[in-house]
C-alpha cells in the first residue's frame, strides 16, 4: 500500500512539472509568435501605403498639366466672365 502511494506521489509531482512546462512554454510560444505576426501585418501596410503614395505622386507628375487644366479651366472662365461683366 505505502509502494502505491509513493508511486502515486511521484507521479502526481512528475505530472505537475509537466503541466508547468507546458504552460509555461504555452504561454512563451504563441504570445511571441502573434506579436511577431501583428508587427509584420504592420510593417506590411505601411509597405502598402507607400507605394500608394508613390503611385499618386507619379500620377500627378505624369497627369498634373492635364488635371489642372480640367479642373482650372472652367474656374478660370468663370472668374473671367464676372471681371468682363463689372
Amino acid at each position: 500500500m505505502d509502494k502505491l502511494r509513493n508511486m502515486r506521489g511521484a507521479l502526481a509531482a512528475r505530472v505537475g512539472r509537466l503541466m508547468l512546462w507546458l504552460q509555461a512554454t504555452l504561454a512563451r510560444g504563441p504570445a511571441r509568435q502573434r506579436d511577431q505576426e501583428s508587427g509584420q501585418g504592420l510593417a506590411e501596410y505601411a509597405l502598402i501605403l507607400a507605394f500608394i503614395a508613390i503611385a499618386v505622386i507619379g500620377a500627378l507628375g505624369f497627369f498634373g498639366d492635364q488635371l489642372q487644366a480640367v479642373f482650372w479651366d472652367p474656374i478660370n472662365a468663370d472668374i473671367s466672365e464676372v471681371v468682363d461683366g463689372l
